[in-house]
């Protein structure tokens, strides 16, 4: 069965994760997408594990089912070519530095004007205003600009999963998929921007938000800490000045807690939970007695509770404990590493992995298509193409003769990967 975006015509302009990882999921739908590469590759190919002379694990793992063309886009008969496959498009993923598609023509006032049906997904840092716009970031940037990074007493800790990035494909690939929608209605395509930044903000959906009738510390607070910087003040203090002032609270049984010989999760989110897991616990909660009862120190309270839940938690091993949970109908886990979630059998049986062959690389145990479709579903055609291994074919398609194209070889403009 053919999937969503079967038909669908993509050209990729990007690197990296968020605008590759975008593009993935929409050739995962049955989306022709075309990687067009540097002739020297995206800079993937070279990041994590190298595999061969030009595939890296972090290549590998989100450009399957897409086919590579190399070529240097400041020639202009390459950008020609380019513009000629636009003309046919029905969407480009782009994360140019604002400026650059322009100057290539590629940019979305140059290509709609020959195709008002394209939709035009933009990938930047910073967003295409306000004094940033324009500057490079990566994901570990936007983690700390935006205060992603969990700050501890000895500074941020940067989460070691690109969380940013992965968070502004999804966006853009939602966003494609609703101007896609929005097309069918009006005829007309349009242009997304999607940041990193944004992406960042959506991440702390949870945290990054202001009442005013209960959060007037905010401004306050704020030129605190640019004054504690100024003065060289610890992260330590920073922390029990801001717990003070706005306690970040997390509910006391939910998170991770040491056993007697290792870690289990808990999930205790609402308040029947709560009180549940505190009596198989033996937790003795005073706010469980009485919903209306408020602590006067909230933040005392709640660590207080996760202490005590914390050295029920050392008297029983982790399997112990998860029976116990499982028998009370309580959410609880366990906490794994990378390695075991590869072998999970909840995974396997859900198709959540999958096993990949690659022609260079050889057999590969992946992130199987992230989303279950009943009628259209989504299915990996192949693994991640060898540089330029598509160029001839997608030249072909762009009116090129084998004559001109093996011109545009000699010439170094383009590369087949031979």
């Amino acid at each position: 069965m053919a999937g969503p975006f079967a038909g669908v015509q993509v050209i990729e302009l990007g690197r990296f994760i968020a605008a590759p990882y975008c593009g993935q999921l929409l050739a995962d739908g049955g989306a022709d997408v075309i990687k067009v590469e540097p002739l020297s590759g995206d800079d993937s190919r070279r990041n994590g594990t190298r595999l061969s002379a030009t595939e890296a694990r972090q290549f590998v793992n989100k450009n399957r089912s897409k086919r590579s063309i190399a070529l240097d886009l400041r020639n202009p008969e390459v950008q020609a070519v380019v513009q000629t496959l636009a003309r046919d498009a029905d969407v480009i993923i782009a994360n140019f530095r604002p400026g650059q598609g322009a100057k290539l023509g590629l940019d979305y006032a140059t290509l709609s004007e020959s195709n008002p049906r394209l939709v035009y997904a933009e990938n930047s840092a910073f967003g295409l205003a306000g004094p940033l716009a324009g500057k490079p970031g990566m994901d570990a940037l936007l983690q700390g600009y935006a205060a992603v990074a969990p700050m501890t007493r000895e500074g941020p800790q940067i989460f070691a999963d690109p969380i940013v990035d992965y968070t502004a494909a999804m966006l853009m690939a939602w966003g494609i998929a609703s101007a896609l929608f929005a097309r069918e209605r009006t005829g007309n395509g349009q242009k997304l921007d999607v940041s990193l930044l944004q992406a960042a903000l959506v991440i702390q959906n949870n945290s990054i938000n202001h009442i005013d009738a209960v959060d007037g510390w905010r401004h306050e607070f704020a030129e605190w800490v640019k004054d504690a910087f100024a003065r060289g003040a610890s992260f330590e203090e920073i922390l029990d000045n801001r717990d003070t002032l706005k306690p970040a609270i997390t509910p006391p049984y939910y998170g991770f807690f040491r056993t007697a010989d290792g870690l289990i999760a808990l999930g205790a989110g609402g308040r029947g939970l709560q009180i549940r897991v505190a009596q198989l616990l033996g937790v003795e909660d005073p706010t469980h007695a009485d919903a209306d009862f408020v602590p006067d120190d909230i933040a005392s309270h709640t660590r207080a509770m996760r202490e005590a839940a914390q050295t029920a938690l050392l008297g029983r091993t982790t399997e112990a404990w998860l029976q116990a949970f499982n028998e009370a109908d309580l959410p609880a886990g366990p906490v794994h590493l990378k390695d075991q979630v590869l072998d999970d059998e909840q995974a396997w049986a859900n198709d959540y992995l999958t096993h990949l062959e690659h022609d260079t690389v050889g057999g590969m145990t992946v992130v199987a298509p992230p989303v279950k479709f009943s009628a259209t579903p989504l299915s990996i055609r192949w693994a991640s193409p060898t540089l330029g291994q598509h160029t001839r074919t997608i030249l072909n398609e762009a009116g090129k003769t084998d004559a001109e194209i093996d011109a545009l070889l000699k010439a170094g403009a383009v590369s087949d990967g031979g």
